[in-house]
């Protein structure tokens, strides 16, 4: 999780009943009585360009963005409002695990290669290689560098891992591989603007 200082402008967005202190909670409905009720598919945000230190999205990324313009505008969207070196924390279901594929209202996997598709050095050594990867953060004008990625896996492959009858290297092949192994994704984003 992000270290928050005072001051500084942190967002905690598709916050519903989890709400973050010193985070300003945004939500689309006024059930959890967020600080902000505001629907994410709808742009412009409420926040002034470079004005964001700190993002968390747990648990939304998946509900959000079904048609690819409208997820490639939340990604803009999340630029927009970032000043240069904001950490954006997202949480997801992993898309091979049945929380994700039994809930009607997941309309999008989010993967480590998906995001990645939004960090502009990675697109660049894409083209280079003559890559079929589609270069979003060339396209669309924003820079998002994958900093840190968290498997959770299940509790059954978690105790295989600790008693050592799998390797770390076994369980990532097993996470690639088969259904209900990991359990969420966290993926953490740093914003880069150059100046």
């Amino acid at each position: 999780m992000i270290y928050v200082e005072r001051n500084m402008l942190n967002l905690n967005l598709g916050s519903g009943n989890k709400k973050i202190k010193n985070y300003i909670n945004l939500d689309k409905f006024d059930t959890f009585k967020p600080d902000i009720v505001h629907d994410l598919e709808n742009f412009p945000y409420p926040f002034e360009d470079n004005s964001v230190d700190n993002i968390v999205l747990s648990h939304v990324l998946e509900h959000i963005g079904q048609n690819p313009d409208d997820f490639n505008n939340i990604m803009k969207e999340l630029y927009r409002i970032c000043k240069n070196g904001s950490l954006i924390d997202i949480t997801v279901p992993h898309p091979r695990h049945d929380d994700f594929l039994s809930d009607p209202t997941h309309v999008r996997p989010i993967t480590v290669l998906g995001m990645s598709l939004y960090d502009q050095e990675q697109n660049n050594q894409w083209i280079k290689n003559n890559a079929a990867n589609t270069p979003l953060g060339i396209i669309h004008n924003v820079n998002f560098k994958v900093k840190s990625v968290r498997y959770d896996v299940v509790k059954e492959y978690m105790d295989m891992l600790e008693e050592k009858k799998i390797t770390q290297a076994q369980l990532g092949k097993l996470i690639e591989k088969y259904n209900n192994v990991a359990k969420q994704i966290y993926i953490q984003l740093e914003v880069i603007k150059l100046t």
